[in-house]
């Protein structure tokens, strides 16, 4: 299983995608497309996430094992696979869609940790800003935001997280400006910041496989979906 800060990674994103958010947070937007903790989590009346270790796949369907018990999602085909590959803070340019976990500072800014590019397709995913898990010891835990990323200037920016997703613009320092739907967030950018990016791969799913899936609810509570994400680590950098 992947560790709590690979899953809180990936949650993002997604993703974020991911994103992930986890059932503890405090939400600040109307959308919320995130779960945590390996479950398949309703985000909306037709939406829900599911998070786990894949069980079994066929082209029809997908059974993943959750901390709950095992979901069975539908697959509606094509299916897409998608998977995290290095990218570079020079990729992060305007009007972007992006989701950045941050932590943050003494003085209330935010620092990110990461960023995650999404691919133009899923542009608008989870697009908003939420809290995610608290953290030991008083950390008020994480937040994701999605959204875009407008006026940016990189200057060099650390205590609980915050994910956003949002597109870029005018990314032309150490700070990003992410937009979403109803806010912003302002984002410190280290240099040496992790930088991935979303990208569809021709790879089919296997047992074992750590995943979260967008999901959409059916009016008789079934699952489907043509969207799969692989939560594992990405290849080594650029």
């Amino acid at each position: 299983m992947l560790s709590r800060h690979a899953q809180l990674r990936i949650l993002g994103v997604a993703l974020g995608f991911l994103g992930t958010a986890c059932a503890q947070r405090q939400d600040t937007s109307a959308t919320d497309t995130s779960v945590a903790s390996s479950t398949a989590s309703t985000s909306s009346d037709t939406s829900a996430m599911v998070r786990g270790t894949v069980s079994t796949a066929s082209p029809t369907q997908v059974v993943v094992s959750t901390a709950n018990g095992n979901v069975t999602v539908a697959v509606t085909p094509p299916l897409t696979v998608y998977s995290r590959q290095p990218a570079r803070l020079a990729d992060v340019k305007d009007n972007v869609f992006i989701g950045v976990t941050t932590v943050k500072q003494p003085d209330g800014s935010e620092r990110a940790t990461e960023i995650h590019i999404f691919p133009e397709e899923l542009r608008g995913l989870g697009e908003g800003s939420r809290m995610m898990n608290a953290g030991a010891g008083g950390n008020p835990g994480n937040r994701m935001t999605n959204g875009a990323v407008s006026q940016s200037r990189m200057t060099n920016g650390t205590a609980a997280s915050r994910m956003s997703n949002g597109s870029v613009a005018n990314a032309n320092g150490s700070t990003l400006d992410v937009q979403y739907a109803g806010g912003m967030q302002k984002v410190t950018v280290p240099p040496n910041t992790p930088v991935t990016q979303i990208k569809a791969i021709s790879r089919q799913l296997a047992t074992g496989d750590q995943v979260v899936i967008p999901a959409k609810k059916n009016p008789d509570g079934t699952l489907s979906t043509n969207r799969v994400m692989l939560a594992g680590q990405p290849a080594t950098s650029r």
